[in-house]
C-alpha cells in the first residue's frame, strides 16, 4: 500500500520558548512525502531539496516509529521526501516532514488524513523523539492548516486562530548557517521573557503583525546573531510595503512579510532568497 501527504513550511509570530505561548503562520513551500508500506519493520528515508539531499535524523525515525505504533501498525515503512524548505533554518522543517509523513501514512493506512490529527500526532511523536523544545504545537498547526495559529504549547491548547487577510507574501534571506534544536540556550530566551510577553499580548489581541516583529527581534538577540541578521531586518523595515520582518524559529532564517516582494528583493540584494505567498489570505 502506498500513501502521499503534504505539508509546508511556517515562520514564527511567538517563539514558545519563554512563555510557552507559541504562534506561526504557514507560508507556501511544501514538503511532500511519499509512503510505501513494507513487510519488514524497518524505516528507510530518502530526502531530498534544492540544496541537496538530506540525511535523516535518527531522532526523525524515531518519531515516525512512534506515531505508526499509536496508528496501531507494527510493519516497515519507505518513505521519500521531496522538500523545498531549507532544512533547521527556523522555518519548521521538522514540523513539515512529521506532518507530511504522518499523513502519507494515514493516506497509506486508508485513514481519514485529518489535519487536526495529525498535528497532534506530530508533536506528541516530536516530543518524545526529543526534535523540540517546546512542544511547536503552533509550528505543527501552522505546517498543516491555512492561517495564523497562537497556542498555549505545553496544554496543547489553540488560544487564536487568524486568517491573514490579504496576499501577502514571505521573503525569507537563505543562510548556509544551520541552528539544530540541541544548539539552543533556552536560557537566552528565558532572560528576554518579559519582553516575549508584549509579544504576545500582542498576538492574544489581533495584532500579529506587531508581535511578529517583536518577537523576531528579540529572537535575533536571544541567539546572539545580531550583525547582519539586524541590517537585514532594518533594510526590510524601512520599505513602504513591509509589514513585519524578523528571525523565525530559532534562526538563522530572516524573514520579511511584504505586500512587495520585489522591495525586499531590492534591498537584500547579494543574498540568496526564498519567496512565498502567505496561507490563510481569505477574508
Amino acid at each position: 500500500m502506498k500513501g502521499i501527504g503534504r505539508a509546508h513550511a511556517a515562520v514564527s509570530i511567538l517563539n514558545a520558548i519563554p512563555t510557552g505561548i507559541g504562534g506561526a503562520v504557514g507560508v507556501e513551500l511544501w514538503v511532500e512525502a511519499r509512503v510505501r508500506l513494507r513487510e519488514d519493520n524497518g524505516v528507510t528515508i530518502t530526502s531530498q531539496t534544492p540544496w541537496g539531499p538530506v540525511r535523516p535524523d535518527t531522532r526523525l525515525i524515531e518519531a515516525i516509529k512512534h506515531i505508526t505504533r499509536i496508528l496501531g501498525y507494527n510493519g516497515g515503512l519507505e518513505i521519500e521526501i521531496s522538500s523545498e524548505v531549507p532544512p533547521a533554518s527556523g522555518l519548521k522543517s521538522s514540523s513539515a516532514v512529521i506532518n507530511a509523513v504522518t499523513l502519507g501514512i494515514m493516506n497509506a493506512l486508508g485513514e481519514d488524513p485529518d489535519p487536526l490529527k495529525a498535528a497532534a500526532l506530530g508533536v506528541m511523536a516530536a516530543k518524545k523523539a526529543g526534535l523540540t523544545v517546546t512542544g511547536a504545537y503552533d509550528d505543527s498547526l501552522a505546517t498543516i492548516s491555512s492561517g495564523i495559529f497562537i497556542t498555549d504549547n505545553p496544554g496543547m491548547r489553540i488560544l487564536r486562530t487568524m486568517y491573514v487577510g490579504e496576499e501577502l507574501y514571505a521573503v525569507i534571506a537563505v543562510s548556509q548557517e544551520k541552528r539544530p534544536i540541541y544548539h539552543v540556550d533556552t536560557e537566552a530566551f528565558m532572560r528576554l521573557k518579559p519582553q516575549y510577553e508584549v509579544a504576545v499580548k500582542q498576538a492574544l489581541e489581533g495584532d500579529w503583525i506587531s508581535a511578529m516583529t517583536i518577537n523576531g527581534i528579540l529572537t535575533i538577540a536571544a541567539t546572539g546573531w545580531e550583525g547582519d541578521k539586524l541590517r537585514l531586518v532594518a533594510k526590510a523595515l524601512s520599505r513602504s510595503s513591509v509589514l513585519a520582518a524578523g528571525m523565525s524559529g530559532k534562526g538563522p532564517a530572516i524573514f520579511a512579510v511584504t505586500r512587495d516582494p520585489e522591495q525586499v528583493l531590492e534591498a537584500w540584494d547579494g543574498w540568496e532568497c526564498l519567496v512565498a505567498r502567505l496561507t490563510g489570505d481569505e477574508s
